[in-house]
């Protein structure tokens, strides 16, 4: 069984990488952004979909750098807010075995 944040984690860094991946390619003609769709699971949470979203033109790319900016800000916040978690999480389980022994 994986532990929620740990999968949020692994959201969290996919969605970077999707990002990082449409900020790379704004200069590319005709190119598709790519949009996650995060759903929580239980437990925990997950990239269940990846929504295209095409260009309007064959000569641009379809990627908004206002949009990718928020997406990358809003994982990193993620990432760091779960971090936290499963970094309280070992120290509470550090003091149960330390109240055991």
């Amino acid at each position: 069984m994986q532990i929620p944040s740990v999968s949020a984690l692994s959201a969290s860094s996919l969605r970077i990488d999707i990002s990082a991946h449409d900020v790379a390619n704004v200069n590319t003609p005709g190119f598709s952004q790519s949009r996650p769709i995060q759903t929580s699971k239980n437990p925990g949470t997950e990239i269940s979909a990846i929504q295209k979203i095409e260009s309007a033109s064959p000569d641009f790319s379809a990627t908004d750098l206002a949009e990718e900016a928020v997406e990358q800000i809003k994982s990193e916040k993620d990432f760091a807010a779960n971090a936290a978690v499963i970094k309280t999480q070992d120290k509470m389980y550090g003091e149960v075995i330390d109240l055991v022994v």
